[in-house]
């Protein structure tokens, strides 16, 4: 059972309102085009529809390219996984030929390399009519992003499932639309990972950030320095076998894949099987907090180097990407400064302060991956030193050092404001943009995009999705679409829905994975009786349960309600609708009960609750919220009605009271809904 289908009426009377709006209307002898995520740079609608149906085929045309084959059957099984049909129709090659009466045919003119390159056309053209459909591109790279824009057009109307009869032509804004996959605080298996890379496929991600090395983890196996994975990984990592696995597999889909190794910090699990390459004698520890923490590769040792080189070099070999990343980020320099023979070389060789060692290390690691064949990416901090021009800088302090690092003749991509982890609205991300404000004319080819963040600290492979998806939609939406499609940020949240459900069919375990977690937490008490509390949080934003929780590890089970609950939730967002048109009519009837329903539906949640209060710690934490709640729904009721009859709020005091200590929702938690409720209160007599 999905978990919308338990939504109190009033809150899904809203949500279904909301739908109403994510379609936009064509002609009246076509059908409704179904929101699009992202946006196409251009868009025709046409007349009518084309049925998918049992007998929908598709046929290849062109030279031969196993990629191309590997599109066509993602884009079957996305079909059969959406529409509940079994499509029988296997892609059918037909040489430079399109096979005879073929529901889509896709035409490429040239065969894409093994891996995707950083400078790949992705540009295609995709027609509907209701007699057939075709996709054409230069190679099997443009075609994975028609398929992902054909497998969102079909929806299911009165005479069936269907697309729009249209035309697209359609290209990316940016080169560089990556995901950070972070694998070393909380290791994801393989099918984890592999089910990223299919969703970043549908919302047209072009670059995997595989973060393979941190404090808590080293994640793939060496087999120059076995002890790197064998002592620093808890047996948790990817044999080489399976990175090339994973490098295939994205490739099929159109999708780079970069690997991290952070340096010259973030290497304590580097360091439990080589503590010679530190700044300090060990022994060392794989490291369970999180942190910035002092251990440091000792960049005054030739031997480092000599580490480095054949590192890297077995590393390069294993990724064919043409980028690598070295990190460089949060260095604290403690470790160096306590080293006596660290500050004798920094003094020897007139370096003013560990920055300046470190931009030293960043220098010469930097030709060591070219060395290698590789340009250098590292984050912003590597900006504090002279820098090659080779290296790309990753910003992920501020939009400010992508500026800067554009205006010191370096390519960028940003970060900043894409940190899903951190758990901003949908919106928040979608009002960033990748070119930095003022940035000087003629730079703007330095900045080659950006990428979402995915930190996991408080992420495993059974919550991913739920923090993930739909919202990485958005900055794929961002990083691809024309800067002027991508300004409306309520015209976004209206698509944003719709789009949530055909990621479901592309595989993401976001609602499942949601109502599984929900139910463990429910526990004796059930479900619907945690529904109104969960509906109307959201987990802390920022770094403010890192604040509240210092003493969470890396062990720590992520199995609490503030785990289960998505960045933003969407009854708070229907319910934030509501208020504001309720506040610019209280005399409306019919807003005014769009108010009451879900407040009463929040009001009454616990009372199913707290009977169930001691059953279990999970349920224990949350006895403190779910009073909170009721005491909020009370003073929101109260204000509407006020509102609505003109008289004066009953319990003014009790409600402003209300109010402010639901502020501090507790157990990680805020209430989402506590903006609307607050406008209510200051706007009743």
């Amino acid at each position: 059972m999905r978990l919308s289908t338990l939504l109190v009426c009033g809150v899904a009377v809203m949500a279904a309102g909301l739908a109403q709006a994510q379609s936009v209307p064509t002609p009246a002898a076509g059908m409704p085009l179904p929101a699009l995520m992202p946006l196409p740079a251009s868009m025709t609608a046409g007349q009518g529809r084309l049925a998918v149906d049992g007998g929908f085929t598709v046929a290849l045309a062109g030279p031969a390219d196993p990629h191309l084959e590997a599109a066509a059957r993602t884009l079957i099984q996305r079909l059969s996984a959406k529409t509940g049909q079994f499509l029988a129709g296997a892609p059918v090659t037909a040489g430079t030929a399109p096979g005879k009466g073929a529901t889509l045919t896709l035409t490429i003119t040239g065969v894409s390399a093994a891996v995707p390159a950083p400078t790949e056309d992705e540009s295609y053209t995709l027609t509907v009519t209701p007699g057939g459909a075709s996709i054409t591109a230069a190679t099997s790279i443009g075609i994975n992003r028609g398929v992902a824009t054909f497998a969102q057009l079909v929806a299911n109307g009165p005479q069936g499932w269907a697309a729009p009869a249209v035309t697209i032509h359609d290209q990316p804004r940016f080169p560089w639309r990556g995901l950070l996959l972070d694998v070393s605080r909380h290791f994801m298996p393989i099918a984890t990972v592999e089910r990223t890379i299919d969703l970043m496929q549908a919302v047209k991600l072009n670059v995997l950030h595989w973060h393979l090395s941190d404090n808590q983890g080293f994640r793939v196996e060496s087999k120059v320095f076995p002890r790197l994975h064998q002592l620093g990984s808890d047996g948790e990592f990817y044999t080489q076998d399976q990175v090339r696995q994973v490098i295939r597999y994205a490739a099929d889909r159109g999708i780079r894949v970069v690997p991290e190794f952070d340096m010259p910090g973030h290497t304590t699990a580097w360091l439990v099987g080589y503590p010679e390459l530190a700044s300090a004698p060990g022994p060392y520890a794989i490291e369970r907090h999180w942190g910035v923490f002092d251990p440091a590769l000792d960049p005054t040792r030739d031997s480092t180097y000599q580490f480095l080189d054949r590192l890297v070099g077995e590393m390069t070999a294993l990724f064919p990407d043409p980028y690598f990343h070295i990190g460089g980020d949060e260095v604290n320099g403690e470790q160096w400064k306590a080293s006596p023979g660290v500050q004798a070389y920094m003094k020897a060789h007139g370096l003013k302060d560990t920055a300046a060692l470190q931009a030293l290390f960043t220098t010469r690691v930097q030709a060591i991956v070219a060395a290698h064949g590789k340009h250098a990416i590292g984050w912003d901090e590597i900006m504090d030193g002279d820098m090659p021009k080779d290296v790309v800088v990753q910003s992920w302090r501020d939009a400010e050092s992508l500026k800067k690092a554009a205006l010191a003749g370096h390519a960028g991509i940003l970060s900043a404001p894409y940190y899903l982890d951190l758990n901003w609205p949908a919106g928040r991300h979608y009002a960033a943009d990748p070119l930095p404000e003022n940035l000087p004319p003629g730079l703007e080819s330095l900045i080659l995009g950006g990428e979402a963040c995915a930190w996991s600290e408080r992420l495993s492979p059974e919550n991913l999705d739920v923090r993930l998806w739909p919202r990485a939609a958005v900055v794929a939406e961002k990083l691809w679409s024309p800067r002027d499609m991508t300004r409306d940020v309520p015209a976004m949240y209206a698509r944003l829905d719709t789009v949530a459900q055909d990621l479901v069919s592309a595989g993401s375990q976001h609602e499942a994975a949601r109502s599984v977690l929900l139910t463990r937490v429910a526990g004796p008490a059930g479900l619907p009786a945690l529904l109104p509390l969960a509906q109307t949080v959201q987990p802390l934003q920022d770094y403010r349960r890192s604040v509240r929780r210092p003493d969470a590890v890396q062990s720590t089970p992520l199995n609490r309600l503030v785990d289960a609950v998505p960045a933003e939730s969407a009854e708070a967002r229907a319910f934030s609708l509501a208020v504001d048109r309720f506040l610019a009519n209280p005399k409306d009837v019919e807003a005014r009960a769009a108010v009451l329903r879900p407040l009463m539906a929040w009001q009454q949640g616990n009372a199913l609750l707290a009977p169930h209060a001691t059953a279990t710690p999970l349920l224990a934490e949350l006895a403190g919220p779910s009073a909170k709640l009721t005491r909020l729904a009370d003073a929101g009721m109260a204000a509407a009605e006020a509102l609505h009859t003109g008289k004066p709020m009953f319990d003014r005091a009790g409600g402003e009271k209300a109010v402010a200590d639901a502020a501090d929702a507790g157990a990680e938690l805020d209430f989402a809904i506590l903006p609307a409720v607050t406008r209510l209160v200051k706007a009743a007599p």
